[in-house]
């Protein structure tokens, strides 16, 4: 990693990540978060020591620091030491001390992470926002405070809901008129010690933590103004905000120095990817910042195994499938209890017709006759739901993992040039959906012969409903990230040939067209 600084309030103009590219095409240079338009670790509410203070280096004596110092006409000068650390890790240190001769007030302030957008071709999911703040509570046993989402079932205030007026909030845009514009910024103070901030994009992370703590915190987020936006004119105003930018600072109540007195200050900034492995080695929680929610130890055991197989095969296509099918040979006894029991099921299904036209007029006859023929046969009604209830889980935290792990990012396999984005063929030449994607039609066709093989109920509803499923994977997989289309495809294949398999092992059990 290579940070540029500047002299004017000492603070970090860029962190270029050499180990990242900026686009997958052959020499377009690493990642470079630019924070300039707002800069990182400069103090906000110092006279004489923020942004526009100039600061001279001075010697460090040591490889891979930065030491800066600036002084204030009465006397109160800061000293700041950068050291560059493994792992994308920055150390530090700040010393503010009264040189003068009489007590100096070092009123309330603030020092800033760099403001984050999103990066060139950078894919997103409509309806989800990777541009976020993190914050972890002092006090109070709180977990981690994730402001771009909400939490199932709680009240929380997003950075989204911070735009709108509170009557709107919380659900309540789709129901109140709007009386102004959104905003195009908003600063929400946080008046709480918390342990650190984070500032993130959908790959990269910005983590601030004060030794100590700090005694507050502010959000600090931009929305993109539509074109057309026109102020005075309602119509086109927009209803929900696409954040731009986001950007924190960290508070701390203010103090007086006495002559000679000093005051120490040391953080641990991270600036670099949100890999597991480096941030797990930060502490103090600031892995949740991946924000896998509650399923986060799946979803760690998921990346670890995931990073096994990398190393193993060499590439990240390869490790999604190696993946699927470990994960298909874990639920193999379930699947496999599950189709029988929907094969036991459909050759039931005349003697359960039998009954219903022998005990239509007497529900709970039917009902008691229906009960006993499951027992004597011993089958379980709800057998063919056990196996796709017990993976839900699993495909969930498959889902937070694959949509944003940087070790996808443009990561190739076969045609696909990114995993972490739709293979996007023939891009801006197919019309109504602007590019090609071969995994979710695959997903599709893949689903269709899967319901072909699977034992059906004999009800009529839920054939119908199975027979349009591959029209709604389409639907719902076109814009998905390669990755999760692949994992989808390769289960989809797995499935199928354990179908096969049992097809043959019992020859003379009905198929589901039968």
């Amino acid at each position: 990693m290579t940070l540029r600084a500047s002299s004017y309030g000492a603070c970090v103009l860029s962190a270029e990540l050499k180990h990242y590219p900026l686009t997958p095409e052959a020499g377009s240079g690493p990642v470079c978060l630019d924070f300039r338009s707002w800069p990182a670790l400069v103090y906000e509410g110092v006279p004489g020591l923020d942004g526009d203070a100039e600061f001279r280096p001075l010697p460090s004596g040591e490889a891979g620091a930065l030491r800066l110092v600036a002084e204030t006409s009465d006397g109160l000068r800061l000293e700041r030491t950068l050291r560059l650390q493994d792992s994308y890790r920055v150390l530090v240190e700040d010393v503010f001390l009264n040189r003068g001769s009489a007590p100096v007030v070092l009123p309330d302030h603030a020092i800033s992470l760099g403001a984050m957008g999103r990066l060139e071709g950078e894919h997103h999911l409509k309806g989800m926002e990777f541009l976020a703040i993190d914050t972890l509570a002092s006090t109070g046993g709180e977990a981690v405070r994730h402001w771009g989402r909400k939490r199932f079932l709680s009240r929380d205030v997003t950075l989204s809901d911070l735009f709108q007026e509170p009557a709107r909030r919380g659900g309540g845009c789709a129901r109140v008129a709007m009386t102004r514009p959104l905003p195009w910024e908003i600063r929400e103070p946080l008046r709480r010690e918390v342990d650190w901030a984070a500032v993130k994009n959908k790959f990269f992370v910005q983590i601030l933590a004060p030794a100590g703590g700090a005694d507050g915190c502010e959000l600090i987020a931009e929305r993109a103004v539509p074109a057309g936006e026109d102020p005075d004119d309602p119509p086109t105003w927009a209803q929900v905000p696409e954040l731009a930018r986001v950007a924190a600072m960290l508070r701390f109540r203010g103090t007086t120095l006495g002559p000679g007195e000093t005051l120490r200050r040391e953080f641990s900034y991270y600036v670099g990817p949100k890999e597991l492995a480096s941030l797990r080695a930060l502490g103090a929680h600031q892995k949740e910042v991946m924000d896998f929610g509650t399923w986060k130890w799946l979803c760690e055991g998921l990346v670890w195994t995931l990073r096994v197989l990398h190393g193993v095969v060499g590439n990240y296509g390869l490790a999604i499938i190696l993946l699927t099918v470990l994960l298909r040979v874990v639920f193999w006894p379930v699947t496999h209890r599950g189709t029988e029991s929907m094969k036991r099921m459909q050759e039931l299904q005349p003697k359960l017709r039998e009954l219903q036209v022998r005990y239509k007029s007497d529900p709970r006859e039917f009902h008691r006759r229906q009960m006993e023929l499951f027992r004597e046969h011993r089958v379980n009604p709800m057998g063919g739901c056990l196996p796709m209830l017990v993976q839900l889980p699993v495909f969930f935290a498959l889902y937070i993992v694959l949509r944003s792990a940087v070790e996808l990012r443009f990561a190739r396999f076969l045609w696909i040039r990114d995993l972490s984005a739709p293979e996007n063929l023939l891009a801006g030449r197919i019309p109504l959906v602007g590019a090609l994607n071969l995994l979710p039609i695959l997903t599709a066709v893949t689903q269709a012969w899967q319901t072909r093989l699977t034992p059906s109920s004999g009800d009529p509803s839920q054939q119908r409903m199975m027979m349009f499923m591959p029209l709604v994977l389409i639907f719902v997989f076109y814009t998905m990230p390669a990755a999760l289309n692949l994992y989808w495809t390769s289960s989809q294949m797995l499935m199928i040939i354990q179908l096969l398999w049992q097809r043959r092992r019992a020859p003379g059990a009905l198929s589901a067209q039968q």
